[in-house]
């Protein structure tokens, strides 16, 4: 399906030696170290679900988080505070827990490292080809995105939702691939969280 620039991208991933990377079908790649978060809209509560998965995960090992925003060519506005070309795309690790960004959040709920990505969507998959060659491989990934879903495979896909926010059509997409939807009410405190677990063997996994 990724031809040109992409498939150099997935031939270079092919070559990292990480095992939780696999190719499947239609060339996307298969990361059972990901656990990606998306949202039917804004302020549905993907980073407060994000940072309270990170906070249980991070009492026992080790995570790495991961935020994705990407450009399409009929949006103008993205997510965060960053410096942005939009003819590129940037990685950014945050290191101050005080900022007040979703990544400054993520790094203060217990992440080792958190990053960044924004770029064009075609792009995206370069940025997390290098987001990929800093993450051990034993290490769990959680990464709040909805792009992320048209190029990567994760160990569980989850997406979040709520009743008084307008689904956008890319979401639409992503909610027909996801393994959980949770609905948001802004009082239940993501319950789910609970159900989710991590191995090295197996990645991630629900358990109720």
């Amino acid at each position: 399906m990724y031809c040109g620039f992409f498939g150099l991208q997935i031939e270079e991933l092919k070559e990292s030696g990480n095992k939780a990377l696999k190719i499947v079908k239609d060339e996307m790649l298969s990361y059972h170290q990901l656990l990606l978060i998306g949202g039917t809209g804004r302020n549905v509560g993907k980073t407060e679900f994000t940072c309270r998965l990170i906070s249980r995960i991070a009492a026992t090992r080790q995570i790495y988080a991961l935020k994705v925003s990407a450009m399409y060519p009929d949006e103008q506005m993205f997510h965060g505070r960053h410096e942005y070309d939009a003819h590129d795309f940037h990685l950014f690790e945050e290191r101050r827990s005080e900022s007040g960004k979703d990544t400054a959040r993520m790094l203060k709920a217990g992440a080792k490292r958190v990053f960044y990505l924004q770029g064009e969507d075609n792009r995206i998959l370069q940025g997390f080809t290098e987001f990929i060659h800093k993450v051990p491989t034993s290490v769990p990934v959680v990464c709040e995105s909805n792009s992320m879903g048209n190029f990567v495979q994760p160990g569980l896909h989850i997406m979040i939702t709520s009743s008084n926010t307008e689904v956008k059509e890319r979401a639409r997409v992503q909610l027909a691939k996801a393994d959980l939807i949770i609905k948001s009410d802004g009082a239940s405190g993501f319950q789910e969280v609970e159900a989710l677990h991590f191995s090295e063997a197996e990645g991630w996994s629900i358990v109720y």
